[in-house]
């Protein structure tokens, strides 16, 4: 059984009033945890902004090649690249017009020295963990 309660209080109000992600990588394959993950919070409502390097288009939306060619502000940045690739994409949020408030690591996802830079600037962070499972629970219990 999970522990839904180590999440802090302000990061689980922070997911319940979002509207909008950035999900980077997101596969193309429809079995793919991101895929799923992304299609789950468009179904709920929420702007979806999918980030990949080649993808013109998924879930019927345009894939952006970079988290800086966002074209709006959004909530959360929900990242399931390889662990080696993490302190790239901290570059990369630190180097985009626009930081979000909260960085989701999904499961497998965590590097303390990148969890570390990301928190000093202000920004929430999440690591090694599934947003949609804790976004299920704390929606249904509402």
């Amino acid at each position: 059984m999970k522990n839904f309660e180590i999440i802090p209080p302000e990061i689980r109000e922070l997911v319940l009033r979002s509207g909008s992600i950035a999900v980077w990588p997101v596969d193309p394959s429809p079995l793919s945890d991101s895929y799923q993950i992304a299609r789950f919070f468009q179904e709920e409502g929420w702007t979806v902004y999918p980030v990949h390097d080649w993808l013109e288009r998924i879930l019927d939306v345009p894939c952006y090649r970079d988290i800086r060619l966002i074209p709006d502000d959004y909530d959360i940045l929900l990242l399931f690249m390889e662990l080696e690739r993490l302190p790239e994409a901290v570059n990369a949020i630190f180097n985009a017009d626009y930081v979000p408030p909260l960085v989701w690591g999904h499961v497998g996802l965590v590097d303390l020295e990148s969890v570390d830079r990301l928190t000093e600037s202000g920004v929430l962070v999440v690591m090694d963990t599934n947003l949609k499972e804790f976004y299920q629970y704390w929606r249904d219990r509402m």
